[in-house]
């Protein structure tokens, strides 16, 4: 008889204060249940955290969020089979998974554009020398993109110069002063959440109402942060459950010593998740604000463009041209758009079958909902429940 295999012992360098390192650790634990068992190193805390006695441990593998060199060099003196979750410092780990940063600037682009908004700002984390948070500068360049694309700006945030002013107690009055001076109404993304939050405080400091004025998205969807926001948070959601699993596959092979892909895979982002902070629409042509209220308040039931018309005084011709001067889109796809987002809401929120959510989203049959869903989101009904649900 064989002996049995020892079990895997792993190190998880990761944050356990915040949603983003949790669902991580949700995705390497779903893993280890499948494919293990393995044993955990873990110690609660948040990214600035004291590096823990990781050759003390006698671990056989490490995932972890490699966020500054000292911590990578505490990593590597260990020399075990490593994969980094961060990748800022790609030179010194091969192997890693991250995030699409791009994609999520894009969506969050996107997501201001659509409520015809013509000017944009950024919010940032850190400072602009700090290479550690190259995620950011991902998601800003990709988001200042997507802007100037459909003909804007972008305004950018500068951090402090001078290190005493860091501090949040006496950064709030900066920022302030910055947003206070934005064009109005203006859409801003912020890194994350956190920084989201900061956004709305400093706001309120400076008298600029959310959203009325300034339109604001975050990055995370972290429940708790983006629902205690005044007002609630919108957010892009992040798969970090898919970004843990697919960690903990790479570092599966490592540890069999078959080689992994050494450039870092991506997992894309699940999405914007709306909340109040861009409850808004912004354009001068009230005929067309007129219609875009009318298909919100109203594409839940079964709905088509002649319905609009009945709201607004102008013919379908002359409606579709101004939609689509003022959104760079038809009423016809903006039905469409309202609803999927009712769908995406109802898949992630409850266990209805495809049926009823349909019937609750406008759609007369469940099958079209389902062919326009796999065409727009480009995955199906059931794939986008599991990916939420499971989070």
């Amino acid at each position: 008889m064989s002996a049995a295999r020892p079990i895997p012992r792993i190190a998880l360098l990761i944050e356990t204060s915040s949603a983003y390192g949790r669902g991580l650790l949700r995705g390497i634990a779903q893993y280890a249940r499948l494919y293990g068992p393995w044993s955990f190193f873990i110690e609660p805390g948040g990214l600035e955290m004291r590096a823990p006695p990781i050759r003390d441990w006698g671990v056989d593998g490490i995932i972890a969020r490699v966020h500054t060199r000292r911590l990578a060099a505490k990593i590597r003196a260990a020399r075990v089979p490593t994969v980094d979750l961060d990748y800022a410092l790609p030179h010194l780990f091969p192997y890693g998974i991250t995030n699409n940063d791009p994609q999520v600037g894009r969506l969050a682009g996107e997501h201001l554009l659509a409520l015809g908004l013509r000017h944009f700002a950024f919010c940032g984390w850190g400072r602009s020398d700090d290479s550690t948070v190259a995620w950011e500068s991902a998601r800003l360049k990709a988001f200042g993109e997507t802007v100037r694309e459909a003909g804007f700006d972008v305004s950018v945030y500068s951090w402090p110069a001078r290190r005493g002013d860091w501090a949040w107690a006496r950064e709030q009055k900066q920022l302030a002063r910055w947003i206070a001076g934005l064009p109005r109404p203006a859409g801003l993304m912020a890194a994350n959440d956190q920084r989201g939050r900061h956004v709305l405080e400093a706001a309120a400091q400076a008298g600029v109402r959310v959203p009325k004025d300034l339109a604001v998205v975050g990055v995370d969807n972290d429940e708790v942060l983006c629902e205690m926001a005044d007002p609630p948070l919108s957010s892009v959601e992040l798969n970090t459950r898919q970004i843990g699993f697919e960690a903990a596959s790479l570092l599966h092979k490592l540890l069999s010593r078959r080689r992994g892909q050494e450039r870092a895979p991506v997992v894309e982002p699940l999405g914007v998740v709306a909340g109040q902070s861009t409850d808004m629409l912004a354009m001068d042509d009230e005929v067309v604000q007129t219609a875009a209220r009318f298909i919100r308040a109203n594409a839940h039931r079964p709905i088509q463009v002649s319905d609009v018309l009945g709201a607004v005084p102008v013919s379908r011709k002359t409606l579709e041209v101004r939609f689509q001067r003022a959104l760079g889109r038809t009423p016809h796809d903006e039905i469409h758009r309202i609803r999927l987002q009712r769908v995406k809401d109802l898949l992630a929120q409850t266990d209805w079958p495809l049926r009823r959510i349909a019937g609750e989203s406008g759609f007369a049959y469940a099958e079209h909902m389902h062919a326009l869903f796999r065409r727009r989101v480009r995955m199906t009904p059931a794939r986008y429940r599991a990916l939420h649900r499971g989070r």
